[in-house]
C-alpha cells in the first residue's frame, strides 16, 4: 500500500526525519479507535509488534547468501528484543539464536530451539550459565582464559564434548588495529586450539569475532586475517567448522535517506546562529560548531544496508578469489548475528500524551506517559520522528515543542529534537515511536520509579482483528 502523507502531518520534526513504515503500521496508525482500545486493554506505553517482517528479513538474508552456494546459519541476536514470538519464528524457520544471558539461553531451550542452533556470547559467563549451556548442548563462545578454565571444570563428566568457539581480537585494517575489549589476541589462537584439540571434554567448532561499527571493509579485513588461522586449525579436514562474523549489519530507517543530510545542514546552521534552534537549548547532540563531530544517535540513514552490505563482503576479491569462494573452498560455514536488521519493520511503541505546558523559558513541553529508556538503545538521541494520532474533539493551536518523559529529572526528554504540531497537541493524543523493535524498546528499559514495563502485543498482517500478548508477558 502507499503510505498516506496524512499519517506524518500531526507531528514531525521542525526539520523532518520521516520514518519508513510497514503497511501493518500504517493501517494501525489510521485506526485511532483500535489504538485507543489496545492502550486501554494492555496499558501504555505499549509495544505493538509483528513477526511478518521478521520472517521476510530472515528469508531475504538467507536467500542472499544461498546465491553464493555457501553454508550459512544466521544467529538472531536475542538481546535485541526479549519477545518469545521472535524466538519461535526463528526456531520454525530453522535459523540459530545468539544468546547473551542465562535467561535467554533458558528461554530458547524451553521454546524447543535445538542446542546446536544456540550460541552463548554473554559478555560475562558464570558457572550457572556454563552449566546450563553444557546441559543443553549449547555452543559457548569463549572470550578469555578464565572462561576457558571455568568451562573445562564444568564440562568434566559431560556426556559428550562441549561445542565451543573462540572469540578473536587484534585485527588490523590499513595498518591500524581495530579496538575491541572482547576476545583473544589472534596470536594466541593456535595455542588455544591445540589445547582444546587435546581435551576430552571440549570441541572447537568455530571462530568468532564481533567488530564495533558497521564497516563492511572491517569485516573483510577480519575474515581474511582469520582464514589462515582456520587453515592451520583444520588442515585438510572437511569436518564442519564455522566462522561467525557477528552483528553490525547497517540499516536505513528513513523514508528518504537524504533527509539526514538535510537535517545535519540545518543543525549546523542552528549551531552557527544562522537559523532558529532545531534542538533543545540549541544542543549539538555531539555535533560541534563548524560541522565537526558526530550526532550521538544510531546512524539511521546508512547507504549500504542489509543484503547489499553482505554482498559487498562476500564479493570482495582477494588473491584472485572472492571472500565467498575462499570460505567455500575451506569448507567453512558462515554465521552472523543480526539483530536490528532482522527486526526492521517489526515494532512501534505507543504512549499517551498526558499534558501540554510551558517551561520557565516559555517553551512548550509535551508530557508523554513513557520514559526515555523505552525507546532508546546505547545512543543519546532517537533520530526518527515520532508520529501522533490525534484524539477526537476540537484541536488546539499549532505549536513547536519538546517531548518529556515520566522520570522526575530535568534531563528526561524522549527526544532533544524540536517537534512541530500543526494541529496542536492535547492530553489523550497518542504518540507513536516507529521501528523500535530492534534494541530500542527493550535494550535499556527500566522500572525506575517502579513504573511497570511496557507490555508486548503482536498483530498479524492481513488479520487486523487478531492481537496476542507475547508469551514473555503472558507468563
Amino acid at each position: 500500500m502507499t503510505i498516506p502523507p496524512s499519517i506524518f502531518s500531526p507531528c514531525h520534526g521542525v526539520v523532518p526525519l520521516r520514518p519508513r513504515l510497514e503497511n501493518w503500521m500504517a493501517e494501525l496508525l489510521q485506526d485511532c479507535p483500535r489504538l485507543d482500545a489496545l492502550a486501554d486493554r494492555f496499558g501504555a506505553p505499549l509495544n505493538i509488534q509483528s513477526v511478518d517482517p521478521f520472517r521476510r528479513n530472515i528469508a531475504q538474508l538467507t536467500d542472499c547468501v544461498t546465491d553464493y552456494d555457501l553454508p550459512f546459519m544466521p544467529m538472531f541476536a536475542r538481546k535485541a528484543n526479549k519477545c518469545l514470538s521472535y524466538v519461535q519464528a526463528a526456531r520454525d524457520m530453522g535459523i540459530g539464536i545468539d544468546t547473551a544471558s542465562h535467561a535467554e539461553v533458558e528461554q530458547c531451550l524451553a521454546q524447543g530451539v535445538p542446542g546446536d542452533r544456540i550460541v552463548c556470547t554473554a559478555a560475562v559467563k558464570d558457572r550457572a550459565l556454563m552449566t546450563l549451556c553444557v546441559g543443553g548442548c549449547v555452543t559457548v563462545i569463549l572470550d578469555n582464559e578464565d572462561e576457558l578454565e571455568l568451562l573445562e571444570d564444568v564440562a568434566e563428566g559431560a556426556r559428550k564434548p562441549v561445542s565451543v568457539g573462540l572469540r578473536l581480537n587484534g585485527f588490523e585494517r590499513d595498518a591500524v588495529k581495530l579496538y575491541s575489549r572482547f576476545g583473544f589476541p589472534l596470536a594466541e589462537i593456535p595455542t588455544l586450539a591445540t589445547r582444546i584439540a587435546t581435551s576430552e571434554t571440549l570441541r572447537l567448532d568455530g571462530l568468532h569475532f564481533h567488530l564495533n561499527g558497521y564497516s563492511a571493509e572491517d569485516r573483510v579485513a577480519a575474515i581474511l586475517q582469520t582464514l589462515p588461522l582456520i587453515q592451520a586449525i583444520k588442515g585438510d579436514s572437511t569436518a564442519p567448522f564455522f566462522l561467525d562474523i557477528g552483528g553490525g549489519t547497517p540499516m536505513n530507517y528513513l523514508d528518504d535517506a537524504a533527509g539526514w543530510d538535510t537535517w545535519l545542514v540545518e543543525l549546523d546552521r542552528a549551531l552557527a546562529g544562522d537559523r532558529d534552534p532545531i534542538t533543545q537549548h540549541n544542543e549539538g547532540l555531539g555535533r560541534k560548531l563548524g560541522g565537526h563531530g558526530k550526532v550521538d544517535s544510531y546512524p539511521v540513514a546508512q547507504s549500504l544496508v542489509q543484503e547489499d552490505w553482505m554482498r559487498r563482503i562476500l564479493d570482495h576479491m582477494s588473491d584472485g578469489q572472492t571472500v565467498a569462494a575462499h570460505l567455500r573452498d575451506a569448507h567453512i560455514s558462515l554465521r552472523c548475528e543480526p539483530g536490528r536488521s532482522l527486526l526492521d519493520g517489526c515494532g512501534m511503541t505507543l504512549a499517551r500524551v498526558a499534558f501540554c505546558k510551558r517551561d520557565s523559558a516559555g517553551t512548550p513541553v509535551i508530557g508523554v506517559q513513557m520514559n526515555r529508556t523505552q525507546s532508546r538503545s546505547g545512543f543519546a538521541e532517537f533520530a526518527l520522528d515520532p508520529l501522533m494520532v490525534p484524539s477526537a474533539g476540537p484541536r488546539k493551536e499549532a505549536i513547536e515543542g519538546y517531548l518529556a518523559g515520566t522520570y522526575c529529572t530535568e534531563s528526561e526528554w524522549l527526544t532533544r529534537r524540536k517537534m512541530a504540531f500543526p494541529q496542536g497537541v492535547k492530553a489523550g493524543d497518542l504518540m507513536v515511536f516507529p521501528n523500535t523493535a530492534g534494541y530500542l524498546m527493550h535494550f535499556l528499559e527500566s522500572r525506575s520509579h517502579q513504573f511497570p514495563l511496557a507490555q508486548n502485543v503482536f498483530v498479524t498482517e492481513g488479520n487486523a482483528g487478531h492481537v496476542a500478548l507475547d508469551d514473555i508477558d503472558a507468563g
